[in-house]
């Protein structure tokens, strides 16, 4: 169960800065992949890749800090506000390392059987 609109939200959120990110790249395929996977029963992933320039290393842990953008137009609270959605679901959003291009993010959510949303 959760907030169908703030979690998607999240997955727009994730997707439009896959895009931008991946403007400037001319030398190889632009791609996203959004995939899901159903854990041990009682958690659903949620994958949001591309195959951007991705994010330098010393940047990795910064990058669900308010006001912190690569953008030079962009304001900093996309990812913050996509942790805090995750979190209030009683879930949680990574960027994992890869070793590829490119970033990729992905969200656990818990399974709750319920008819209320979060």
């Amino acid at each position: 169960m959760g907030h169908r609109g703030q979690l998607q939200e999240v997955l727009l959120n994730l997707i439009q800065n896959a895009i931008d990110a991946m403007r400037s790249i001319t030398d190889r395929s632009r791609v996203i992949r959004v995939g899901t996977d159903h854990q041990d029963g009682k958690t659903v992933a949620i994958s949001v890749e591309d195959s951007g320039p991705g994010i330098e290393p010393k940047k990795m842990t910064s990058v669900f800090d308010a006001f912190v953008t690569t953008k030079a137009t962009g304001m900093g609270l996309g990812l913050a506000l996509s942790q805090m959605i995750i979190e209030r679901h009683g879930g949680q959003i990574v960027l994992v390392p890869s070793t590829n291009h490119g970033a990729h993010f992905r969200i656990t959510l818990p399974i709750r059987n319920g008819s209320s949303p979060v």
